[in-house]
């Protein structure tokens, strides 16, 4: 499954660097956000390689109907996160890929292809980038923090916007990536020291958060309750400012 899981974020990897600049066409859904044949091709292949080998897991992928087989096992897959980043010519954009069995996240992949950038994580044996060990940050201060989020104020603006208001003053520093990928890799090697998400879908955060938790990390919902792909409130921290946060932002 390991050699499986990082191949097909190769592959896709690979069609987004090939892709990118000259996209074929971008199309709308839910009048919200935007899909393009980037999108489709990278999760043609993704599920395709699954399901070659393991034809019986369940398969949940942002672009396809969830493929449900009853299986204890769930793969989650984002083709191309940073869809909107992508479009505009914006080089913060990945793969994600997470493995799920009997309710419990097995294996994480995200890769980055124009950083060339590769993260793995497997529960229990530790995070890793270009198959070097990586680890969350040590700052302990949370008025010294770099925080990633999204703010997509398209919807959902008014609950974006009191967060800010709530953290203003309370940390050093905020980005915002528009790009999940990126927001937990950068908190799992210690570049940022927390990301957190108002609203997300199960395959922006199967992988990441994973791979956040293998460096020592931790991540959990707005109020502290353990997390699920399923969830829709995240956030993702070098575990010695987490309750800082979130006696912030709940």
């Amino acid at each position: 499954m390991k050699s499986l899981i990082i191949q097909a974020a190769k592959e896709a990897g690979k069609i987004q660097l090939k892709r990118f600049g000259k996209i074929k066409f971008v199309k709308t859904k839910d009048k919200k956000s935007y899909f393009t044949n980037v999108d489709l091709e990278c999760e043609k292949i993704i599920i395709n390689s699954i399901r070659k080998k393991f034809p019986k897991h369940n398969i949940i992928s942002e672009e396809s109907a969830k493929i449900d087989n009853q299986s204890d096992y769930t793969w989650y897959i984002d083709p191309l996160d940073g869809t909107h980043n992508y479009i505009k010519g914006f080089p913060l954009f990945g793969v994600s890929i997470g493995l799920e069995r009997k309710g419990k996240m097995k294996f994480g992949v995200i890769n980055l292809p124009f950083f060339k950038e590769i993260y793995f994580a497997e529960k229990g044996k530790g995070a890793f980038l270009n198959g070097k060990k990586i680890k969350v940050s040590d700052n302990k201060d949370l008025k010294k923090s770099l925080i990633i989020t999204d703010m997509s104020l398209r919807d959902r603006g008014d609950i974006i916007i009191e967060i800010l208001n709530k953290l203003r003053g309370n940390s050093y520093d905020m980005r915002s990536f528009g790009c999940a990928v990126y927001g937990y890799t950068s908190v799992a090697k210690g570049n940022a020291d927390i990301y957190y998400t108002t609203y997300t879908h199960p395959w922006d955060v199967a992988a990441g958060a994973l791979i956040v938790e293998e460096s020592n990390g931790k991540v959990t919902g707005f109020k502290g309750e353990p997390w699920h792909p399923n969830n829709k409130k995240f956030v993702a921290s070098n575990k010695k400012i987490h309750n800082k946060i979130l006696k912030i932002i709940k």
